[in-house]
């Protein structure tokens, strides 16, 4: 779902083409996820079946004509459903997560903390989980740094979750 989101919003910026869309989200969370034409064209013919882009030909004389993608009324309405779109199923996702963190300019502070919340819990139980596993015995010392490496990435996501929380509260 997060691809749909970043395809939209990329759009919704400014009318682009195919490639500079890409480009685009490879600039801003590319150290994040990869997009590949395979899920980038599709889901642009997706998009234009069901309203949410136009796509226009633009002819260019000497090469292949290139076609500039432009959002529509629905296809704003399409971005707000999916950034407020955020099921438990999303939270255990570290990319749903940051993605919608990364547009919390565009919904509610009862939406941001809403978000928040469901990700904070996931992760509660995550780090849960691998504390217990780690007082169980383990089939040796290289397990038991993976384990305790991804304690304290965990804790530190629950950190930075609690700084946002309360600078929503501060302003």
């Amino acid at each position: 779902m997060y691809l749909e989101l970043l395809i939209l919003i990329q759009i919704d910026k400014s009318p682009k083409h195919g490639y500079e869309i890409k480009k685009e989200i490879q600039k801003d969370l590319g150290y994040l996820m990869d997009v590949n034409h395979n899920m980038l064209y599709p889901t642009l013919r997706k998009f234009t079946d069901e309203g949410f882009v136009r796509k226009h030909r633009n002819e260019q004389e000497g090469r292949p004509n290139q076609y500039v993608y432009e959002i529509t009324e629905a296809g704003r309405e399409k971005i707000a459903n999916l950034i407020n779109e955020f099921t438990e199923k999303d939270a255990k996702h570290q990319i749903e997560f940051m993605v919608r963190v990364s547009l919390f300019d565009r919904i509610s502070k009862e939406d941001r903390n809403r978000i928040l919340h469901r990700r904070k819990k996931d992760l509660e139980a995550l780090l849960s989980d691998i504390e217990r596993r780690l007082d169980e015995e383990g089939d040796g010392l290289f397990r038991d740094e993976v384990l305790r490496y991804s304690v304290s990435q965990v804790q530190g996501e629950l950190a930075w979750i609690d700084r946002l929380a309360s600078s929503l509260t501060d302003g």
